[in-house]
C-alpha cells in the first residue's frame, strides 16, 4: 500500500512540474504576495499574481489585489513588462481618503521584476474639501505568500 501510495505520489509531482504556472524571466512568479507599503495605514494588501488571459505573453501579468479589511476597494489590472520594470494603472474609487469621505484617484504602480520594489503615484482631479488637483507618492515592496 505505501509503495502504491509513494508511487502515485511520485508521479503527481512529476505531474505539477510541467503544468505549474509559467513564470516570467525576470522573476515574477505567479501566486501570492504580500503588498509592503507606506500608503495605506488601515490594512494591508495582497496581490495574487497570475498569467494575462487572452494575451498569455511572457511581458504581461494579470495583478488582482484585495485589501485585508473591506473597507477599501478592490483593483485588478494587467501589468506590464518593460526595461525590466512592471507597470500598471487602474482607478482607484476611494483612493483620496479625506474626513469623513473619499475621493476617487488614478493610481500607477511601477517595480522592479527583480528586487520587487517600486513606487505608486497617485493623481487626483479635486483634493480633499474641493481643494485643488494633486499627487501623491508611496513606495512599496511585494513579498512572495
Amino acid at each position: 500500500m505505501r509503495s502504491k501510495l509513494a508511487a502515485a505520489l511520485s508521479v503527481l509531482i512529476a505531474m505539477a512540474t510541467f503544468v505549474a504556472p509559467p513564470s516570467s524571466a525576470a522573476g515574477m512568479n505567479m501566486g501570492n504576495y504580500d503588498l509592503w507599503t507606506n500608503r495605506y495605514d488601515r490594512a494591508s494588501w495582497f496581490w495574487f499574481i497570475s498569467t494575462c488571459i487572452p494575451e498569455k505573453s511572457p511581458d504581461c501579468i494579470n495583478v488582482a489585489a484585495r485589501p485585508r479589511l473591506k473597507f477599501y476597494a478592490y483593483y485588478e489590472s494587467k501589468a506590464w513588462l518593460v526595461d525590466g520594470r512592471y507597470t500598471f494603472t487602474v482607478d482607484v474609487p476611494d483612493g483620496l481618503r479625506c474626513p469623513g469621505y473619499n475621493l476617487p484617484t488614478r493610481e500607477t504602480y511601477s517595480w522592479d521584476a527583480v528586487s520587487l520594489v517600486g513606487t505608486i503615484d497617485s493623481k487626483y482631479d479635486v483634493g480633499c474639501f474641493n481643494g485643488p488637483p494633486g499627487t501623491q507618492f508611496w513606495t512599496f515592496k511585494l513579498v512572495r505568500l
